[in-house]
């Protein structure tokens, strides 16, 4: 008798506590405080880094006239060159020949003017005939052409005597130097390339998932860290066809409008605006980021459901804009507090 009065009053007692912990609960989920989801549009924008880079419309490759061993490089990267100074020389065997042929047609065509005058001379009075004048004229004529072109070759080798002068073609800054004193070079060795530098691009590593955002000749409106007060406009140029795997990047090239304040191989980090979305907006602290992933608890006919949501961005007014969540439904504005985990 006394066995069954125990587990009597120990059934009251279990019983009474589960009432209490309902109560308990039923109270908590009434004084839950939550919120209303609300679309809003939002500024879309790509984040990304990148270096401001030569146009390759304003890039000049430069390469040797004529082939033969780099003698010396007279520049250095970032120094300011203009059109006709030299860069580079050439220790070449074709100006060798050509100066030693040089200086021979200047002996022949010397000679040839001597024994020309000599010959108007003796016609003059009847010593010679005129065919052997003709002759002498012709030989002349000759010998100064062959003199014109080797010194025109020697002009456009930047020759004299075994070198070649390699010439700025253009005012610039020198951007790369490829080459090194003493390699063997000819025609198509890039020793060293010039930029203008009111030509530039910023070249930005955009993430592969951003990509559809961006489109080609889209206006684009962006920031950089070292003039963080100014907003800067361009087109975006083109995007690479070419993704790195390692960082899932893709190089998109942006044309700016202003070029003054860029300077070549200047770092950047950039935010490209792609014009608004609506996403779902809730406050900031109704968030929650666990293993990986974040989450919200949604109150639903007196009932709290955790729901996995996508993170989009933080907002400047406390709240952030997400996906995964619909117009209306309510979510627990500080789970932390009303949520017993």
């Amino acid at each position: 008798m006394k066995i069954r009065w125990i587990l009597l009053s120990f059934i009251v007692l279990v019983s009474c506590a589960k009432e209490d912990k309902k109560s308990e609960r039923q109270e908590k989920l009434q004084s839950a405080q939550a919120v209303q989801v609300v679309f809003e549009n939002v500024p879309d924008f790509v984040e990304a880094t990148g270096l401001v880079q030569p146009d390759k419309d304003g890039t000049v490759k430069i390469t040797a006239r004529s082939a033969g061993t780099l003698q010396s490089i007279k520049v250095q990267v970032g120094e300011y060159v203009k059109r006709g100074q030299v860069l580079a020389v050439v220790k070449s065997p074709d100006t060798t020949d050509l100066y030693a042929q040089k200086l021979s047609l200047s002996a022949q065509l010397a000679q040839a003017e001597r024994l020309l005058k000599l010959k108007e001379e003796l016609y003059q009075v009847g010593a010679i005939p005129k065919s052997e004048l003709m002759d002498a004229e012709t030989n002349y004529r000759v010998l100064k052409a062959q003199l014109r072109g080797i010194e025109e070759k020697l002009k456009i080798l930047g020759g004299g005597m075994g070198t070649s002068n390699i010439v700025s073609p253009m005012d610039g800054v020198v951007y790369q130097i490829s080459a090194h004193v003493g390699d063997t070079v000819d025609q198509s060795t890039e020793i060293l390339s010039i930029v203008n530098p009111s030509k530039v691009v910023l070249t930005a590593l955009v993430h592969d998932r951003d990509l559809p955002k961006i489109k080609v000749g889209e206006r684009v409106e962006f920031f950089v860290s070292t003039y963080p007060q100014r907003k800067f406009e361009g087109r975006v140029k083109y995007v690479s066809d070419v993704e790195d795997l390692d960082t899932h990047t893709v190089k998109v090239y942006i044309e700016p409008t202003e070029r003054e304040p860029f300077k070549i191989n200047m770092f950047f980090n950039i935010k490209i605006l792609a014009g608004q979305k609506p996403y779902a907006l809730i406050p900031k602290k109704a968030l929650l980021y666990q293993n990986g992933k974040f989450y919200v608890y949604l109150l639903k006919e007196g009932r709290i459901i955790r729901k996995e949501i996508d993170f989009v961005k933080e907002l400047e007014d406390g709240r952030v804009a997400v996906m995964g969540l619909e117009e209306g439904q309510k979510v627990l504005s500080n789970p932390m507090l009303e949520v017993t985990p």
